[in-house]
């Protein structure tokens, strides 16, 4: 980190910071392993100032229904090995259910990822007026 930069270990659903205090919120491969992503999207919004984005990168439940029902089916020993990933999460569908719009989704592959990890999503919201 540079310097003066100090690292802030929190959870998602708890940021210590004010609010309406910061630019840009960014989600990296982070939603799938939270307790509580509706929370941590919640705690977003509340942290960002108006006019501020969210960014996200995301691998996601898969819009194939045979690779879904992998996902389903495996989501539990996934879960074991990925360290609390659960690999079947709609978060899409989660960002447009919270206080975010979506601006932009742009689906692709995490490359070099297994087969149940593979499904991306990259996009960006704002706050919903």
């Amino acid at each position: 980190m540079g310097e003066g930069v100090a690292a802030i270990e929190a959870p998602a659903e708890n940021l210590p910071f004010a609010d309406s205090s910061v630019d840009t919120v960014i989600f990296t491969l982070v939603l799938c392993t939270v307790p509580d992503p509706s929370a941590a999207l919640k705690e977003a919004s509340r942290v960002l100032r108006p006019g501020g984005k969210l960014l996200f990168v995301e691998h996601v439940r898969s819009r194939h229904p045979g690779l879904a029902r992998w996902q389903d089916r495996l989501e539990k020993p996934w879960r074991f090995l990925g360290h609390g990933c659960h690999c079947n999460r709609d978060t899409v569908a989660t960002i447009e259910a919270s206080p975010f719009e979506l601006e932009q989704v742009e689906h692709g592959r995490l490359p070099k990822a297994v087969p149940i990890v593979r499904p991306l999503a990259r996009g960006s919201a704002t706050l919903a007026a």
